[in-house]
C-alpha cells in the first residue's frame, strides 16, 4: 500500500529533474501508486500532494510554459508551440495568455531560421517549396511562410 510520504518522495524526485505540468505530475504519481499496489485509496493522497505542491509553487503550469517558451520559443512557430504545450496537458486559456506576449514575432523568428538553414536566394520553385515546407514543419502559418519565401524574388 502506498502512503502519502511515498507519494511526496516520488513527487520531489520527479521535480528535482525538471518542471512538470499538473496533469503530467498527476499521471506520473498515479502510475507510481498503481504500480506499487492495486489499491485505489491513494487518490485522496494524490490530490493532497498535488495541491500542496501548487501552494508551495513547486508545481506550476505557468512556470512550465514560461520555461518552454524560453527554451524552444525561438525554434518554433505559434502553431507548433500551441501543439507541444497542449500535449503537456496545459490549459488552452493559459497557452493563449502566454502566447499573447510573443504575438507578432513569428515572421522575425521564421526569417532567422531561414537564414540559418538556407544560404542565399531560392532560385527554383523546388527550392522555394522546400523552404516553405521547412517553415511549416516548424509551426509557422502558411501566410508567413509564403510571404518570406516569395520575398526572395
Amino acid at each position: 500500500m502506498v502512503d502519502k510520504k511515498q507519494i511526496y518522495k516520488k513527487a520531489y524526485s520527479l521535480l528535482s529533474r525538471r518542471d512538470y505540468s499538473v496533469v503530467m505530475m498527476r499521471n506520473k504519481l498515479r502510475e507510481f501508486a498503481l504500480g506499487d499496489s492495486g489499491d485505489s485509496h491513494f487518490e485522496t493522497f494524490l490530490e493532497d500532494v498535488i495541491e500542496d505542491l501548487k501552494e508551495k509553487k513547486w508545481l506550476s503550469d505557468e512556470r512550465l510554459v514560461s520555461s518552454f517558451l524560453n527554451s524552444k520559443g525561438q525554434l518554433y512557430g505559434e502553431k507548433r508551440i500551441w501543439l507541444e504545450l497542449k500535449k503537456l496537458g496545459i490549459d488552452e486559456s493559459l497557452i493563449e495568455k502566454m502566447l499573447e506576449t510573443t504575438e507578432g514575432r513569428d515572421a522575425d523568428k521564421a526569417k532567422v531560421l531561414l537564414g540559418r538553414k538556407f544560404k542565399g536566394k531560392a532560385n527554383s520553385i523546388k527550392e522555394k517549396v522546400k523552404r516553405r515546407d521547412y517553415l511549416m514543419r516548424r509551426g509557422f502559418s502558411y501566410g508567413v511562410c509564403n510571404k518570406l519565401v516569395l520575398q526572395d524574388e
